[in-house]
């Protein structure tokens, strides 16, 4: 990619105006938000799952499932609830929007059991550590 003098004009101009830098910071701040409720969820599953394999302990592993199903819960608002990602485009019949909110509500599974499988994975070997220590 070769970046010429106009380009460097246009991005000179892009960030001395006001209202673009206003709008990126926008989106930025929106964005960093969104991954710092996915980490802190991340951690709170996580802790719990921890709790649940350290102690064999009905309450800690009822607590971990709980909080599991939050984690589902805004997951689940991230992708349904919010403007669904247009698999399909922006269909206007009704079965073609059902089968994207089925892809879209799939896709939610997939992204909650990865999740899922991350803190398991990490969370054992934690507590795999913690007692080996």
């Amino acid at each position: 990619m070769v970046v010429t003098t106009w380009h460097m004009t246009q991005l000179i101009d892009k960030l001395a105006d006001q209202a673009w830098r206003y709008d990126m910071g926008r989106r930025f701040e929106a964005l960093a938000d969104e991954v710092f409720q996915v980490i802190r969820w991340v951690l709170v599953v996580g802790f719990a799952s921890y709790l649940a394999k350290a102690h064999d302990e009905i309450l800690f592993s009822v607590t971990y499932w709980l909080l599991s199903a939050l984690l589902f819960g805004y997951i689940a608002s991230r992708f349904l609830l919010r403007p669904e990602i247009p698999f399909l485009g922006n269909p206007a019949a009704r079965i073609p929007r059902l089968i994207q909110s089925a892809l879209n509500f799939m896709l939610c599974i997939v992204v909650f059991g990865l999740t899922l499988w991350a803190v398991s994975a990490l969370t054992q070997a934690i507590a795999e550590y913690r007692g080996a220590a």
